[in-house]
């Protein structure tokens, strides 16, 4: 193979001593001709001796008979791995080692010269349970088996076919291995010891079985010795015993009798059904979906009770609708039949159907009045609501009907239908909007049904998983109502007691000083409340260090001065007066209390050691000290303390409005969504929010609950289909409003608007964008907006998050089960550069676009942005692609999408295609190959002694197909497959490459419609 990333087959490879074996050897051990030359110094240089001729001595290799045994660590993979329970039969079991010759290393013989073939000294085979027994007798140095069917073993004469050198890359343009010009690989010996210098791991020796697997069946696979030699040092005969044997080097380890066979290592596997990834991929058809797909008759005109009337609409059938699911035909949107318009909700449509009454009719007029209801109990007596209703049966009634529910009431605040609250009617633009379609509309009021069930059904593990998710609000909104209780109460208290300031005065002054009342009360909270900045620091102080540091000081608020000065104690009945301005006249140094006691002589104070420093302390070291104890000597003065301000702000600290609210936040951690905000000290509403992808609750009762009639799609069929966002809108009112009215009943803090369901699809495979956080993904991702977000005159079906309706690949076959990592996406059409590369060929097939070099990607390739899956065999992939946009236009370029399938790629793999049904195989390229083509005769093996000639097919191959003529290109440089094949181009021809299908949505779209 020629190409970068690709990779390149030698048919075996020989290093040091072992590349001089030729021919056959005729004992248990190679052997090669050593020639022996010395050479010395003489002792006389004038007379040298005659040169000594070389010594030819024959030397012995290690073979077969001298290996007992094989270490683990040499083999580097085995296909399948062990223990594999869906290895697809129709591909061939191999095991790899990590040195590159290591599959030749100990074989007696050179190449066959027919062939150019080596045979390894050592086989895989693979048998099943039923055609070997384990050996019981020990002995021996190497496990061994019993084959009790020697016809479940390949060949042993073609196992030189089987077993090739693997090196990742190129190694040359073209290598031709059969090439016996002298030199000829020269240059291709030369980058591979290269390759093996600088990359060692980039290269492997591989051994194949050619055995034909049956599908569904458990292997087991050995590594065996190829020789008789091999075989017999494996089951415990000496090299001694085995060379006296006289057994010729390169007779095999099996013939046409049982045999016990020891084994160098040993894994087991299980196949699969029949059919690899191509051939499951190659089943698959393009469909176009056409009705009844999406839909399924309702039938309607029974009256549903209560006296409501029959429904007569549409006229044929009489009364019966059409029911829809999650998925629908493409452009269902965009053409508006008689069914969609029974109720002439959109208006008279072209073509004209049977003449209809204007949308409300009668009926839903009628199913208005009786939802209705239920907000007139709460207004009115029950038989003038019952009277006021347009159903006559009820007029005059005098006990009150349980209605239905008028669905999404809360979330749209909307407690009736066709009427504001006080009677008036509603706009047209309104009762066009949402809420009225999904209620008067007997198809989405069963779709909202769907999602009443779901949450019934599963209350009780949706009710645990939300009170999960409320944590510390129960607790928060407990603590919520006693801090409401305590800030009303602390309110009447702090009016009563602290802001009434002034006191009863027996002299009347014109400038009266400030009241400290409030300021005396409060001296055992100054500590914990702060004053106003100080205007020149800015520094923000309590109010007890302000009082402390003031001219008042803190003895007039002391508790002995608060005990003595209280209304009723007998100083105050002495005085008659009140003491409330004697703070303000301390304050203005109008009433000066008594001084404080002065230090005894000798005790240094900061004042005094300010002083000193000052009179002749000049050390450097001292300045910081000395700036500091001046400050403290200045600050040891009484400042002022301006009681009118120092008491506003205590009464301002002190208030409940504002103390209850700190402590509350403080004492209970909530989120930020659910934290009290502005002030406002109201109990926590709160809404749980449910991730799972609901689609499975519409799954759960049935099929076509989720789909009608999907399963009329034909198995091994791709189509494409769009949302029906009109019943999944549905759905989803009906999942949040039957959840709102649970959480009601079990006491849960809602406000019942919220909107716990939002994800329909599961978004789990859609890429994250560049420098998204995983919250804006799953916003992103969600397929509704919150409810009581959508717009009161907003349709039915226009509140999905995602601008585009979007397509959903659906695939119906047995590919994905089979395959569940295979790699789906949408892929942009272009047109093939013409072999000049001078502008774009029209004149064949449409091609896959090129990734664009510095542009995003996504402008050409698309993943799906959700995924389901329904039992057994049907997968659904969606895409944001409308139905228009994948088409494409055909204009400036606009080809529209390819949908691919493609097989990850992987390690190498190598077999054979199984036959398509009813195909006959044409072998345009190699990878066309099949079993029936290569086995004819149904051997089980892939045989070269009766193999037939095949070569590729000229006359079949498509010029159209530029895949396969761009594989023509690089196959036709290998030979035929004939007998005398060589390894490397058995492993080429047997390669299995990662498989690609791309179908174009035009093969599974109708054509577009439009509204006549």
């Amino acid at each position: 193979m020629s190409d970068d990333g690709a990779y390149s087959f030698l048919p075996w490879l020989r290093t040091g001593l072992s590349t001089k074996i030729t021919g056959a050897q005729e004992t248990g051990r190679a052997t090669i001709s050593v020639m022996l030359e010395l050479t010395a110094d003489a002792l006389d240089p004038v007379n040298p001796p005659p040169p000594h001729p070389p010594v030819e001595q024959p030397v012995q290799l290690y073979g077969p008979g001298d290996v007992t045994g094989v270490d683990s660590r040499a083999v580097s993979r085995m296909e399948p791995p062990p223990f594999a329970t869906n290895f697809e039969p129709n591909y061939l079991a191999h095991i790899e080692f990590y040195d590159e010759d290591y599959a030749w290393r100990y074989s007696p013989a050179g190449p066959d010269a027919t062939t150019r073939r080596l045979t390894p000294w050592l086989a895989l085979i693979v048998l099943t349970t039923m055609e070997f027994e384990d050996g019981k007798e020990g002995g021996g140095p190497l496990p061994y088996i019993t084959v009790t069917k020697p016809e479940a073993l390949q060949p042993a004469k073609e196992l030189g076919a089987w077993a090739h050198v693997h090196v990742n890359g190129s190694l040359a343009d073209q290598v031709f291995v059969d090439d016996t010009t002298p030199g000829a690989m020269g240059p291709v010996l030369s980058n591979l010891a290269k390759v093996l210098r600088e990359a060692p791991d980039s290269a492997c020796s591989r051994v194949i079985c050619p055995r034909h697997l049956d599908p569904s069946t458990t292997y087991h696979a050995f590594l065996v010795p190829t020789f008789e030699t091999g075989r017999r040092a494996g089951l415990g005969m000496t090299a001694a015993e085995i060379e006296a044997g006289g057994i010729e080097a390169t007779t095999p380890s099996w013939g046409t009798a049982s045999v016990r066979l020891p084994h160098y290592h040993r894994w087991e596997f299980t196949t699969s059904k029949a059919g690899d990834f191509e051939y499951l991929a190659r089943l698959l058809k393009p469909f176009e979906a056409q009705e009844p797909v999406g839909l399924r008759d309702m039938d309607a005109h029974r009256s549903p009770g209560y006296g409501l009337p029959e429904l007569t609409t549409p006229a044929v059938p009489n009364g019966v609708l059409r029911l829809g699911g999650a998925l629908q035909l493409t452009d269902s949107d965009a053409v508006i039949d008689n069914h969609e318009n029974w109720d002439n909700y959109y208006g008279p449509q072209k073509p004209p159907g049977p003449p209809a009454p204007p949308y409300p009719n009668q009926w839903q007029q009628a199913l208005a009045g009786l939802i209705n209801l239920a907000e007139a109990y709460q207004h009115n007596a029950v038989v003038t609501a019952n009277t006021e209703t347009q159903i006559p049966k009820l007029a005059g009634r005098g006990d009150p009907v349980i209605t239905p529910p008028l669905y999404g009431r809360w979330h749209a605040l909307t407690p009736k239908l066709l009427k504001h609250p006080d009677g008036t009617d509603l706009p047209p633009a309104e009762v066009h909007n949402w809420v009225h379609r999904l209620n008067l509309d007997p198809r989405y009021r069963v779709a909202a049904h769907f999602g009443v069930k779901v949450v019934q059904a599963r209350q009780e593990e949706l009710m645990a998983a939300a009170w999960e998710q409320l944590g510390e609000a129960p607790r928060a909104n407990a603590w919520i109502r006693t801090a409401q209780l305590a800030r009303e109460v602390g309110n009447i208290l702090h009016g009563k007691h602290i802001a009434e300031q002034a006191g009863p005065a027996q002299v009347a002054e014109a400038d009266p000083p400030a009241s400290g009342r409030a300021l005396t009360l409060t001296a055992p909270a100054h500590p914990k409340v702060l004053a106003q900045p100080a205007a020149t620091s800015g520094e923000v102080l309590t109010v007890g260090y302000k009082v402390a540091r003031s001219r008042v000081a803190a003895a007039p608020v002391s508790p002995a001065m608060r005990r003595i000065t209280r209304p009723r104690a007998r100083l105050m009945k002495t005085l008659k007066t009140s003491l409330d301005p004697l703070l303000a006249r301390i304050d203005e140094q109008q009433v000066s209390p008594a001084p404080p006691l002065d230090a005894p002589p000798g005790l240094v104070t900061p004042a005094r050691l300010a002083e000193r420093m000052r009179d002749g302390a000049a050390e450097p070291a001292l300045g910081a000290l000395r700036a500091r104890l001046s400050v403290a000597a200045e600050e040891d003065g009484p400042q002022p303390l301006d009681v009118r301000g120092t008491t506003t702000a205590v009464v301002t600290g002190l208030a409940a409005d504002r103390t209850i609210m700190k402590n509350i936040i403080a004492a209970v951690d909530l989120p930020e969504r659910l934290a009290p905000k502005d002030g406002e000290l109201t109990e926590v509403m709160a809404y749980p929010k449910f991730d799972m992808p609901m689609y499975t609750e519409l799954l759960r009762m049935s099929v076509d609950t989720f789909v009608p009639n999907l399963g009329l799609l034909p198995p091994n069929s791709v189509t494409l289909l769009e949302p029906n966002r009109r019943f999944i809108e549905s759905f989803f009112v009906g999942l949040n409003h039957e959840m709102a009215r649970e959480l009601l009943w079990r006491e849960y803090p809602t406000d019942q608007r919220g909107t716990p369901f939002r994800q329909f699809w599961d978004p789990r495979t859609a890429p994250a964008k560049p420098d998204e956080t995983a919250a804006q993904r799953r916003e992103r991702l969600y397929d509704i907006p919150p409810i009581h977000l959508w717009g009161k005159t907003s349709p039915l079906g226009g509140n999905h998050s995602r601008p585009t309706v979007g397509l959903v690949l659906v695939i119906r076959g047995e590919l994905l089960r089979r395959y569940p990592t295979a790699a789906i996406y949408a892929h942009k059409a272009a047109w093939p550069l013409l072999p000049d590369k001078s502008g774009p060929d029209r004149s064949g097939e449409r091609t896959l676009a090129d990734l664009p070099a510095n542009e995003d990607p996504t402008t050409v390739v698309q993943l799906p942005i959700y995924e389901a899956k329904v039992e057994p065999d049907l997968y659904l992939l969606g895409f944001d692609l409308d139905a228009a946009t994948a088409r494409g236009t055909g204009v400036d370029g606009d080809l529209g999408w390819f949908f691919v399938l493609k097989e990850r790629p992987g390690d190498p793999r190598f077999g054979l295609d199984d036959d398509q049904p009813n195909v006959k195989p044409a072998v345009e390229v190699w990878n066309d190959l099949t079993w029936k083509t290569i086995d004819p005769h149904e051997h089980g093996f892939i045989r070269f002694a009766d193999a037939p000639t095949i070569s590729l097919d000229d006359d079949m191959l498509e010029k159209d197909d530029l895949e396969k003529v761009a594989q023509r290109d690089e196959d036709v440089l290998v030979d035929d497959w004939h007998a005398n094949v060589s390894a490397a181009d058995v492993a080429y021809i047997l390669f299995q490459a990662p498989v690609l299908v791309a179908m174009h949505a035009q093969e599974m779209l109708p054509d577009a419609h439009t509204q006549p």
